[in-house]
């Protein structure tokens, strides 16, 4: 029964990139969000990715004064990982290559590979970024760092495809140690996140990298093509169930790590996230609710997640602008102020630097 646990029944809910990218928003320095011009508050996580200290989505000067503004107003941090085919040459660094795995990069980044100290190089900008992401006293922020995500999906170069689990798990362990160990980082907690549906618990287990470096135990799962009637809801169900059993027995806490509504509908036009207009089903935030309210796995999870406002034909919160309301904006706010849902308890703030 629900009642014999002691976990919060209330889900974060957190969105990727809401500091510094949207649609709609003018401060791109942690102060405001597509989300908080909706419904008047920031996301109670919010997502970053390395792929904002070279210059894709950012600058790390940048994002540094992002992260404190954030952490400022309340909000969680976490911090994933786009990482770059390392065999691309010497700028990969700055180019977006997770999804080119030519060359071999995961086996020759270890130790001994003629890539690693390439590697190491890289990891340094991460242990960089996190030592000066510092709030007013000078302690560091704490944030959840999430590499290697959808493993075991094949595009990624460190997916299944390319990498056994036991490479997986020793790439996973030897890279926390790197940043942890080595280095000295303490200001991280550490997420695991396969790509979901999740029917078969002891295949989420076969790449798991161990209780002593894990923290978080979630999952990626976005509703493609949603359609009332399609099934996503109770697969989504089965998958949290079976994440959060398997997170009872490890001691880890749960999250939906990554989802959202991705329209994908050809004939309306392309779109990976929200379509502007005509989208199949406009409840799907509260929908989604309801679904994670009605599991045990789903109303034990720690947060949710949806993916970034990159422009106004990939998104995957409604937003407003000018004289613009997007179709699913009162679902979003009607969700939002939901008891059980917990935004950024600061409803506003100016920079801190």
């Amino acid at each position: 029964m629900l009642e014999d646990f002691s976990y919060s029944n209330k889900i974060m809910f957190g969105q990727q990139n809401a500091g510094h990218i949207g649609v709609s928003i003018e401060a791109k320095d942690g102060t405001d969000s597509d989300c908080k011009r909706v419904c008047g508050k920031m996301p109670a996580v919010v997502g970053i990715d390395t792929l904002s200290f070279l210059g894709y989505e950012g600058k790390m000067d940048d994002l540094v004064k992002i992260v404190k503004n954030l952490h400022k107003a309340g909000c969680i941090i976490t911090l994933s990982s786009h990482m770059p085919n390392f065999a691309m040459g010497e700028d990969s660094f700055y180019d977006y290559s997770p999804n080119n795995a030519e060359g071999d990069p995961a086996h020759r980044i270890m130790p001994c590979g003629d890539l690693n100290s390439k590697y190491l190089r890289f990891l340094d900008l991460i242990v960089d970024f996190a030592s000066r992401c510092v709030d007013v006293e000078g302690n560091r922020i704490p944030m959840i760092f999430r590499p290697f995500h959808e493993d075991n999906g094949d595009w990624f170069w460190w997916g299944r495809k390319y990498l056994d689990d036991m490479d997986y798990v020793r790439l996973f362990r030897y890279t926390i140690d790197y940043i942890t160990g080595m280095k000295g980082i303490d200001s991280f907690a550490y997420c695991y996140s396969p790509n979901g549906f999740i029917t078969n618990r002891e295949d989420y287990m076969k790449r798991y990298p161990g209780d002593d470096v894990i923290d978080i135990m979630g999952i990626d799962l976005y509703h493609d093509s949603p359609r009332k009637g399609d099934g996503f809801y109770r697969k989504l169900s089965q998958s949290l169930d079976n994440v959060f059993q398997l997170a009872q027995l490890h001691g880890k806490l749960t999250a939906l790590t990554e989802t959202g509504y991705r329209a994908l509908d050809t004939d309306k036009g392309y779109f990976e996230g929200l379509s502007p207009s005509g989208n199949t089903i406009k409840t799907w935030f509260t929908d989604m609710l309801k679904t994670l309210l009605s599991c045990e796995g789903g109303l034990r999870l720690a947060y949710m997640l949806i993916w970034s406002n990159f422009s106004d034909s990939q998104f995957w919160l409604p937003y407003v602008k000018g004289d613009f309301r997007h179709e699913l904006c009162d679902d979003f706010v009607a969700f939002a102020e939901d008891h059980h849902v917990v935004m950024a308890p600061v409803l506003g703030i100016d920079s801190v630097v």
